[in-house]
């Protein structure tokens, strides 16, 4: 060590170059130790960049679904009003003048469309609960077709038993009188005298029908009041349709608020015959 050192005190200049060569070294280890902490600053900073990035793009998608999901689930549930609205229709117009069976079957159209329609997007909970909104409907609808023509129709006969035309006040009291005494044979089971009486009252209906009177075919009629308790029958579907729908309304709710915690349904079993127009 003490030769080492006398080496250097005898050779000042080799002495000097050394440490200008170690000051030049250590300053070029220090450049690059600067660069390289500046270079993973750098990625540092695009990695944040990018996570950011995601982040904002995620929470776009989800808006969007968010979005998509209530607009059509409304829509969804603006075309059941719809359908039933046009069904309901059936109680208060002739339903061979105005055409209603073409309007019922343009809105279950456009129903079936949005069914088809958050099908691809909504939870599992909400398929099954417009599932269920669906077959009450068509069973409401269905009741109808049959319900429906009988109430105007005897609505229609009781305004022309009192109008101001004699003879068609005459004959539409024959219908009604036909009407009550279907009724009272189906109520008591009589097929037969049922039967006669449905002839009768179609007989009745076409002198009716004659006069110019505008109302429903009397077979549908026939049908409504060979029907015992009709209109509970209505009132009871109207009140299930209106619970089916309260579920619908609930599970979407649980959807929307649950965000991404809904699973979107891939279940094709689910959606197998989920909408057949009523016939």
């Amino acid at each position: 060590m003490n030769a080492f050192r006398q080496y250097f005190e005898d050779n000042p200049e080799i002495f000097a170059a050394l440490v200008a060569a170690l000051a030049i070294v250590g300053s070029y280890l220090a450049g690059v130790r600067g660069a390289k902490i500046q270079a993973n600053g750098g990625l540092d900073q695009a990695a944040a960049a990018r996570e950011a990035a995601q982040i904002a793009a995620e929470a776009q998608r989800v808006a969007a679904l968010w979005t998509v999901r209530q607009t059509q689930v409304a829509a969804f549930i603006e075309g059941v009003r719809e359908v039933q609205h046009v069904s309901g229709l059936f109680y208060e117009q002739d339903m061979t003048a105005s055409d209603l069976n073409a309007q019922l079957r343009e809105a279950q159209k456009l129903l079936g469309r949005r069914r088809a329609e958050i099908e691809l997007i909504v939870s599992e909970d909400v398929v099954v609960a417009a599932h269920e909104v669906i077959e009450s409907l068509n069973r409401l609808v269905a009741l109808g077709r049959i319900a429906g023509p009988g109430e105007y129709f005897t609505l229609a006969l009781n305004r022309q038993m009192f109008g101001d035309d004699p003879a068609e006040s005459a004959l539409a009291r024959q219908a009604v009188d036909a009407l009550d005494a279907l009724r009272a044979a189906a109520e008591t089971g009589d097929v037969a005298a049922a039967s006669d009486q449905a002839r009768m009252l179609r007989r009745a209906a076409q002198d009716v029908a004659a006069t110019g009177a505008s109302f429903a075919s009397s077979a549908i009629v026939a049908a409504a009041a060979f029907t015992p308790g009709m209109a509970a029958s209505v009132t009871e579907h109207r009140d299930d349709l209106d619970a089916k729908m309260a579920v619908l309304v609930d599970a979407a709710r649980a959807m929307l608020r649950s965000g991404e915690d809904a699973v979107v349904t891939q279940d094709a079993s689910l959606r197998r015959g989920l909408w057949q127009p009523a016939t």
